[in-house]
């Protein structure tokens, strides 16, 4: 993996101003992302993990907006722009957006247009960031159809969305995503409408293209079992904060906040009998993150809480060592010469 960092978010806050009060979905995230690198977001729906991305990508949906923090993104001639201080619609973030940074969604019918053939899409992004000729545009086109495992390209460059499976929709917006090479390719939830055996062959795909490409990515999800195949890092959110940041393997191995370990507790173990078996679930359900009071997020679902600290104090992030950071109490050192 390369040195190289190409995004770097730093104390990352947007929020959304609503008539009961502020929304606070994203709260003073920081991480980086090197080029080559796969990174990892995990959390449950309501965590923040897709505000994030769409921050970076600068298309938060109204009343949304960034109210702090930077997001600083490298391009290939090693110049930094910081995507937050540039306009929301301006040119330098429209070539940024699609050309630079890419992004693919859950559901491609919802960003894919139904009145226009794959083909004219992907060929829109490459006249856009990428060349004038169209002849040119559809040769790369129909390359990058055939490099993301499309059956037939030429037949498919001239097919409707709805005329695809849902795989072969998700393999045209993959298609899409990359035909201008970014550096960057984030990947939200990208593989959860699908089945298994096609979930299977998109991560593959994604890897595939990934060393092909040189290009990072930054994959979000809830799903631990793809994080676990895909991430080199990962950092996992609650209520729009990362409560815990590590290597994918030291993650897996040692996790230290109450919230991780719940995570991995409640994967379906592989060989248990199905009659019978309760999946070990979280209690409650991710909070609304408005006008919260100054407590750990967490608080009231965690079976480890600290009366009078837990629900009195927000936790920083504590370093750990190895690269293996964690935002709780039962770690930080005001804890522990508390209750030592």
């Amino acid at each position: 993996m390369s040195t190289n960092k190409i995004l770097s978010v730093n104390n990352l806050s947007t929020q959304f101003v609503l008539p009961d009060g502020t929304l606070k979905a994203v709260d003073g995230v920081s991480f980086d992302v090197h080029q080559g690198q796969t990174v990892g977001i995990i959390g449950e729906s309501g965590c923040g993990k897709s505000v994030t991305a769409q921050s970076i990508m600068r298309i938060v949906p109204k009343p949304g907006h960034i109210s702090a923090g930077s997001i600083e993104f490298t391009k290939s001639d090693r110049h930094t722009t910081d995507l937050v201080g540039l306009e929301k619609d301006g040119k330098t973030i429209r070539s940024i957006r699609g050309g630079k940074i890419s992004m693919i969604f859950q559901e491609p019918l919802t960003s894919l247009s139904p009145v226009h053939t794959v083909g004219d899409q992907i060929m829109e992004m490459i006249l856009l960031h990428n060349t004038k000729d169209k002849h040119e545009a559809k040769d790369i086109a129909i390359d990058m159809l055939d490099r993301v495992g499309m059956s037939n390209p030429q037949l498919r460059f001239d097919e409707l969305p709805h005329q695809l499976s849902g795989g072969m929709r998700q393999r045209a917006m993959i298609a899409m995503a990359l035909s201008c090479k970014p550096s960057m390719l984030i990947a939200d939830e990208p593989t959860t409408a699908l089945d298994v055996t096609v979930q299977a062959q998109i991560i593959e795909l994604l890897q595939d293209l990934k060393e092909q490409l040189g290009m990072a990515i930054m994959y979000i999800t809830h799903d631990l079992g793809v994080i676990c195949e895909i991430a080199d890092v990962v950092h996992v959110m609650y209520l729009g904060k990362i409560v815990e940041s590590a290597s994918t393997k030291e993650l897996f191995h040692n996790p230290l906040h109450p919230y991780t370990q719940r995570l991995l507790a409640s994967i379906p173990k592989l060989g248990a009998s199905g009659k019978g078996t309760k999946l070990d679930a979280i209690r409650g359900n991710v909070p609304v993150p408005l006008n919260l009071p100054p407590q750990c997020g967490f608080q009231s679902r965690c079976n480890e809480i600290i009366e009078n600290v837990c629900d009195l104090k927000v936790p920083g992030l504590v370093d750990m060592g190895n690269e293996h950071y964690v935002r709780c109490f039962l770690h930080s050192e005001e804890q522990e010469k508390t209750y030592a």
